[in-house]
């Protein structure tokens, strides 16, 4: 399933907010917004790949509200199977949610599930 337009620009932004951060932690820091295919890891294009001096230590999924679903676990579980420790970013109020997703699909001792929250003071 496609994100809206305002999820995308959400997606996006926060994979490179994690980029900047994680720049700062780690040797590299890969990331393929969008659609974008820049870093291939065993064969997949994770949202983000983290490597540290030369070694991939995590890859990173962002999830918005649009994709934590029934179906997008069973990405979740193709990447889990890659070898290196997968985390799921996703909005601080749906972290209930995917938790809950990971452990009907058998995914919870596979997948660390963080969150993300945005806020605008205006």
């Amino acid at each position: 399933m496609a994100r809206s337009t305002d999820e995308q620009f959400l997606h996006d932004w926060v994979i490179r907010k994690v980029q900047e951060k994680y720049s700062k932690l780690y040797s590299e820091v890969h990331i393929n917004p969008g659609g974008d295919k820049n870093y291939e890891y065993n064969g997949s294009y994770p949202d983000i790949v983290v490597v540290n001096y030369g070694q991939t230590v995590q890859i990173v999924e962002v999830e918005t509200r649009e994709t934590i679903n029934n179906e997008r676990a069973a990405k979740w579980k193709e990447m889990s199977e890659l070898g290196v420790k997968l985390s799921l970013l996703v909005p601080k109020e749906m972290q209930k949610a995917a938790r809950d997703i990971c452990w009907k699909s058998g995914l919870v001792a596979k997948v660390n599930i963080g969150s993300f929250d945005v806020n605008l003071n205006i």
